[in-house]
């Protein structure tokens, strides 16, 4: 790593302080600590101070006697009663710096809520019973409404509207209802109690501190079923690491359906009966809202932390975690900064994930963070997984992870069985649309539905038709901007960029020649849903992809339905395949398998296969048996097969020849630095000038530069260059040349991604 500060040190007899900023600098600026100030500045308070011409808000990371600077500027106020990063936490953010090569500003930035940053909460909605509904003759409400109402009551005072829709497992349409019929009031206040007229809200008892509860092992709650034997070997394992309390990663490798998540449950319950708090990690929570659910169950006061959450209420979990209200914590990768109080465990579902790996600045990737932090506090975490990552598996091979099997489902249902149709050695011209569904995935369909059952279809592409092209001249719909084809969509009746939301109406001739020869390939997921409504015309169908999921309420709506029953057939991307766990799904199909599978990226057969059993693994989880038809052209390929026998040991073995051969993770370690310009041939230069600079750095291989896969996005061309090395030193040494360098033309963007997952 690059020193952080010049060789000359001068001390002076009053204290500095040195301060991360958020800006793309990876340098800590020092400041002199009034003495008026003195008490108050200490790390992990956000101090304001004078940079530049102006002033911004930075964070105190360390004290010192020393100064670095000949001429040090004051601080010139601490906006913080308490730090908002304890000491543990601090170092944390610190780590993640240095490794991922971003400043220590721009973690924290990313670590905690804006609006708790900003020190100025926004208002959040409130609900509170009207007179009307308070008296003995409540007014007429539904099912949710008189849940709603109930909860009032018995709470007897104001509550947030988010804490309300959770403890009621009600949406916002039965509230809304109640307000218009006056029976509740819906307005906003801080999240302060409400006024002193009202009584304010109870809150959980604070964490108490651990050594009072040391030897307290509380009885466990009753799982839905019995464990069997895996899972309590599993559990007693992970119990001891957290009883001792040590650090060690454990690998829980268990078939959809083997019941890691009661694992979980269990594992939690004992740190929280020892006085601990737990941290779960989920890929995309708003996707898996029953495993927030039994959570809840489970625990009573959760917070939960991701992206979609409102401002407002993702400031009050934050807060709650801070004041040690609540002592587990489920979000997404972002939550790993949760400021929970004597952390005990951390759990990562679904640890293969790709969505764990922030694709913006800082560039971490979840999982690998989530032992970090166990291994700094000194306590156990759990990877669990179906179909875990090369990494994992190559981890738990050599030892520096335990390697706890789940082989079989929890239940007494077995695996569903899997089929795959060879798309090449079908006839054609039979069925509704030729082409989309074969005739034996129409015939099971319609054999499902008319036994009651349900079906999930998996076509990983959204839109209507993907690619629109002239009969006539050849001539290709490309987005203006980016070097990318523009997708149809039906319903909205125009064409999409997905990359930049470049749209445009659907051209009724060529653009190019003029000629009526307009043809569309591809299809997306709204077109199965039209092919399915013609194939089954009186079965409710829907579609759950990013075009329909437009908000999180939409979102639980659409699975809401289909877990009740009302729709019988869910058509989607790979939002289809995560953690849903429905009972009467008897069929799941995959329409198209090949689609990733010959992506220019090194894990394009792993990710094929993991996404292949991750849908599987979502049909027979009830009383009925499952099965799963993969409709391919590539039967013969190993990823497939792989899916076929759900078996990543399999892929493992065939991977890992090609991959220790060239270098590639889990075998070598890998850093993309990517060069982006409005001007080809800057963002060229400035790629040679990159590899130049660190040719002579020993043991590492360079790859480039050539123009990355999608050569330009956003009006800005893109180069690329991968740097692979059998070792991290010196990898990360040549990263942290490049990234402290400066591009050959001022215009162009250089990123540096350490353990990229995107190579596109």
């Amino acid at each position: 790593m690059p020193k952080r500060y010049p060789e000359r040190c001068i001390v002076h007899s009053v204290p500095f302080a040195r301060v991360a900023l958020a800006i793309p600098v990876r340098e800590l600026f020092d400041y002199r600590v009034p003495e008026a100030l003195a008490a108050s500045v200490v790390p992990g308070a956000r101090v304001r101070v004078p940079f530049g011409r102006g002033v911004r808000i930075g964070y105190c990371v360390e004290r010192d006697a020393e100064c670095r600077h000949p001429q040090p500027k004051d601080i010139a106020a601490v906006l913080d009663d308490e730090p908002l990063l304890d000491g543990a936490l601090l170092r944390f953010v610190q780590w993640t710096a240095d490794y991922y090569l971003a400043s220590v500003g721009e973690v924290i930035e990313s670590a905690i809520p804006k609006s708790i940053r900003e020190a100025a909460p926004k208002d959040v909605p409130w609900v509170r019973l009207s007179a009307a509904a308070a008296s003995d003759s409540p007014p007429r409400a539904s099912a949710a409404g008189a849940r709603i109402l109930r909860h009032l009551r018995e709470r007897g005072a104001p509550a947030p509207l988010a804490d309300v829709l959770d403890a009621c497992a009600a949406t916002r349409a039965p509230l809304r209802t109640l307000a218009r019929r006056g029976a509740v009031e819906i307005y906003r206040a801080p999240q302060a109690p409400p006024p002193p007229t009202l009584a304010p809200p109870t809150l959980a008892p604070p964490l108490p501190p651990r050594a009072a509860h040391a030897s307290i092992v509380a009885p466990l709650a009753a799982p839905p079923f019995a464990l069997n034997a895996d899972q309590e070997r599993a559990i007693a394992e992970i119990r001891a690491a957290i009883a001792a309390p040590r650090y060690e990663t454990f690998l829980l490798f268990g078939v959809t359906g083997s019941g890691k998540t009661e694992v979980y449950l269990q594992c939690i319950e004992t740190a929280l009966a020892r006085g601990r708090s737990a941290l779960v990690l989920l890929p995309e929570i708003a996707l898996t809202p029953q495993t927030v659910a039994r959570f809840r169950e489970r625990f009573g006061a959760v917070a939960v932390l991701h992206s979609l959450l409102p401002a407002g209420e993702r400031s009050r979990e934050y807060a709650r975690l801070r004041a040690g209200e609540v002592r587990v914590a489920v979000g997404a990768r972002s939550a790993l900064f949760a400021p929970l109080r004597d952390l005990g465990v951390i759990v990562v579902d679904e640890s293969h994930d790709a969505s764990y790996k922030q694709e913006s600045t800082p560039r971490y990737h979840g999982r690998d963070l989530a032992t970090v932090r166990a291994m700094q506090l000194g306590i156990p975490c759990i990877l669990g997984s179906a179909t875990p990552a090369m990494e994992s598996l190559a981890n738990a091979r050599r030892g520096a992870f335990t390697l706890l099997m789940l082989p079989a489902r929890a239940t007494a249902h077995s695996l569903p069985s899997i089929e795959v149709i060879d798309r090449r050695r079908e006839e054609t011209g039979r069925g509704p649309q030729p082409g989309l569904l074969s005739p034996r995935l129409a015939e099971c369909l319609r054999e499902t539905v008319r036994d009651g059952g349900q079906a999930i279809l998996l076509l990983n592409r959204r839109g209507f038709a993907r690619h629109i092209h002239c009969d006539s001249c050849g001539f290709v719909l490309r987005c203006p901007e980016c070097d990318i084809s523009l997708t149809y969509h039906k319903r909205a009746g125009h064409v999409l960029c997905h990359y930049c939301g470049h749209a445009a109406p659907f051209p009724a001739a060529c653009p190019e020649c003029g000629a009526n020869a307009i043809r569309r390939a591809h299809a997306g997921t709204e077109r199965i849903e039209e092919v399915l409504a013609r194939l089954l015309p009186d079965t409710p169908i829907g579609r759950l992809d990013r075009d329909t999921a437009t908000s999180r309420d939409r979102l639980e709506e659409i699975l809401r339905q289909f877990r009740a029953g009302a729709t019988r057939v869910l058509v989607g991307t790979q939002m289809v395949a995560k953690g849903h766990d429905i009972p009467e799904v008897t069929l799941v199909g995959v329409i198209d398998a090949d689609i990733s599978l010959h992506l220019p990226d090194f894990r394009a057969a792993e990710r094929t296969a993991q996404l292949l059993c991750q849908v599987a693994g979502r049909a027979g989880r009830g009383a009925r048996a499952g099965r799963v038809l993969v409709q391919t052209r590539t039967p013969e390929h190993y990823a497939i097969e792989a899916a076929r026998r759900q078996d990543m040991e399999y892929l493992f073995e065939r991977e890992a020849a090609t991959r220790q051969l060239l270098c590639y993770p889990p075998f070598g370690h890998l850093v993309r630095v990517l060069c982006e310009d409005g001007r080809e041939e800057r963002a060229e230069r400035s790629a040679r000038q990159a590899r130049d600079a660190v040719r002579s750095v020993p043991e590492l291989k360079i790859l480039g530069p050539v123009p990355a896969p999608l050569g330009r996005l956003r009006g800005r061309y893109r180069v690329h260059m991968l740097l692979k090395g059998r070792e991290r030193a010196p990898l990360h040494h040549a990263a942290g040349i490049i990234a402290d360098g400066k591009p050959a033309d001022s215009t162009t963007r250089v990123t540096v991604d350490i353990d990229p997952q995107n190579l596109m």
